[in-house]
């Protein structure tokens, strides 16, 4: 693969989320920032959101890794369109407390009780909530009523809710007054600049040892982050095909010519239309009369899993046909 080739020491691109990863943008350390205000106030719902891919997953590792070893429970869990039972069965597992077969009452006693005891022992807990933007009206309400049992005076649990922007229009809508009183910090992650997407492919390549091979000329940093709008998922995608074609190409040098011919590419294996639910179009810029497109956030898991493991198939036949021919 293109790591052999270059001398990486890795794959810079991951499109798995990594801790040791996270690039220290200027949102993202805010975002960190108000994680830990609202761990300092001890109390209340603190929310964080932003785009599908924006590293909000990576912010949560970075979170719980700062938290090893102090007196605080944290637990984490993926919200997945859970109505009040369904989020007390799943806060009951991941707490490892019994949960089948009972009824609401039960579970939130039980709950309450293990909370309780937590902080009768001296220890926090904090619930971190994953795509919390699917999470209906019932589930959320029980979220508040947890965040309201006390201990002489003392809040027993925090809740930090993350998840896409749909989860800020939520908590803004009229039924949510009693839990936007609750809140005690929120923060949009928004996209990356240009200047700050040019750090962040910089950053990663020279993590596995990048020597400026390939070179990357100015306009590869502009496109890219038009193409990507700042988004470190997209960005991922983008620039591991990029390195991809150059391996194979045997390049030393990345230009805006690459990109075009890698998207479309790209834009040929998820169906060829512009208008794919995957990638729609962007202004051109200046001086540009290419077709430009960019990848959307839609679906965007089970796609990316579908493109690396067809990929990996690609290059698999590619390298054997290669050796065939140097014997």
């Amino acid at each position: 693969m293109y790591q052999e080739f270059y001398k990486f020491s890795g794959k810079p691109f991951q499109l798995i989320p990594d801790v040791n990863c996270l690039f220290a943008s200027r949102g993202h350390m805010q975002a960190l920032s108000y994680f830990n205000y609202g761990l300092e106030q001890g109390e209340g719902f603190v929310t964080v959101t932003g785009e599908i891919g924006a590293g909000k997953t990576t912010l949560i590792q970075a979170l719980l890794a700062e938290l090893q070893g102090q007196n605080v429970i944290v637990k984490t869990m993926v919200a997945a369109n859970l109505d009040a039972t369904g989020i007390l069965e799943m806060i009951a597992s991941v707490f490892d407390l019994p949960h089948e077969n009972m009824s609401k009452v039960v579970l939130l006693k039980t709950i309450e009780a293990e909370f309780l005891e937590y902080r009768h022992e001296g220890q926090r807990v904090l619930l971190v909530v994953d795509e919390a933007q699917t999470l209906n009206e019932d589930a959320l309400e029980e979220l508040r009523i947890l965040s309201n049992l006390e201990d002489n005076g003392r809040a027993v649990m925090q809740v930090f809710l993350v998840g896409q922007a749909e989860l800020r229009t939520t908590i803004l809508s009229k039924e949510f007054e009693h839990l936007r009183q609750r809140i005690i910090a929120s923060y949009h992650l928004d996209a990356l600049t240009e200047s700050e997407t040019k750090d962040y492919i910089k950053y990663r390549l020279e993590s596995v040892g990048w020597d400026n091979n390939p070179r990357i000329s100015k306009e590869v940093y502009t496109e890219l982050h038009r193409w990507s709008g700042g988004i470190p998922r997209r960005i991922n995608l983008i620039c591991d095909r990029l390195l991809v074609f150059a391996y194979l190409e045997e390049k030393s040098k990345l230009t805006k010519r690459d990109i075009i011919i890698v998207m479309n590419d790209m834009n040929k294996e998820l169906g060829g239309e512009r208008t794919n639910e995957f990638l729609h179009a962007v202004p051109e810029s200046p001086n540009s009369n290419e077709v430009d497109i960019i990848l959307d956030g839609s679906d965007i898991n089970s796609r990316l899993d579908n493109i690396e493991q067809k990929l990996d198939h690609l290059l698999d036949l590619i390298i054997k046909k290669k050796k065939k021919k140097n014997r």
